[in-house]
């Protein structure tokens, strides 16, 4: 059995500049890998099989189409048991399914002998996604193109707070919504998709004016959105505004979850780079 662990994004900015006659877009962003792991293990079986805490099947997998994919490049037929256990909320922007995708090519290469750099990271941006490259390459970078150009590698040291709430985003419909605007230059104050995000889902857009009228404009004006959402994040929030955020009495069916000690509440959270905020709705 060979077990591997499969982090989580954020993206501290996200431009969309132009859609391309095949159907992807142009982007300019930022990767910023983060402290949430998925942990995947891997056994040789003569069928793929999955073993998993989310409601995930082999169709549309994305660590099965990475060895569907991999089978096929290196005329391969190595099948696999797979036990996943997410810890990465599905549809959230956090890039869950990509890192797994990228950690089972990265398996994959040492399973085989295979050389991990001779793979080509323009063939799997458009064969498996757009932010498999980043995590294939493992370091916080700058990306161009549709996300297979990893320019200048740079990790924050900042402290991030997620805030994600229980909704489920299709990034595929944002991409395609019809309200998506494209930016004529490099802004990197912004994310692109989050008007289309707040046009295209009613349940997301109360999530998210709730938390401005919950939390004030002040903090609410530091929040951005990760990805094509659900969740959001706040950089180098405050000791003030950590305690304003983290108050039960705001959100209902809330959970922090320490992903050093694995606790929920823990009380060392301010002692952490990363903390993060999990609720399911905003009560009136």
């Amino acid at each position: 059995m060979f077990r591997y662990k499969s982090c989580g994004k954020i993206n501290s900015f996200l431009n969309v500049l132009r859609k391309l006659p095949n159907g992807y877009h142009q982007i300019t962003t930022h990767y910023q890998l983060i402290d949430i792991f998925d942990e995947i293990e891997y056994e040789e079986n003569p069928v793929d099989e999955i073993e998993t805490n989310a409601n995930l099947g082999l169709k549309n997998n994305s660590i099965f189409e990475a060895i569907n994919w991999f089978n096929h490049k290196f005329n391969k037929n190595q099948r696999f048991k797979v036990k996943l256990k997410k810890n990465i909320p599905i549809g959230a922007g956090l890039g869950g399914g990509s890192s797994n995708c990228a950690t089972t090519l990265k398996f994959l290469c040492k399973y085989h002998g295979e050389n991990l750099n001779s793979l080509n990271l323009e063939d799997i941006c458009f064969s498996l996604g757009a932010d498999v490259p980043v995590f294939l390459k493992g370091s916080s970078s700058y990306a161009e193109g549709c996300g297979e150009i990893l320019k200048d590698k740079y990790s924050s040291t900042s402290t991030y707070l997620l805030l994600i709430p229980n909704i489920f985003v299709s990034t595929a419909k944002i991409f395609n919504s019809k309200h998506l605007s494209f930016d004529k230059k490099v802004d990197k104050s912004k994310n692109s998709l989050l008007s289309a995000l707040l046009l295209e889902d009613e349940m997301f857009k109360k999530h998210y004016f709730g938390l401005e009228s919950l939390l004030g404009a002040h903090i609410f004006k530091k929040i951005k959105l990760s990805g094509s959402g659900s969740a959001m994040f706040i950089q180098d929030p405050d000791k003030k505004e950590i305690d304003i955020i983290f108050n039960k009495e705001v959100l209902s069916n809330w959970e922090i979850v320490c992903q050093y000690c694995s606790k929920e509440r823990c009380p060392r959270y301010r002692q952490h780079n990363l903390m993060i905020f999990k609720f399911d709705q905003i009560l009136d």
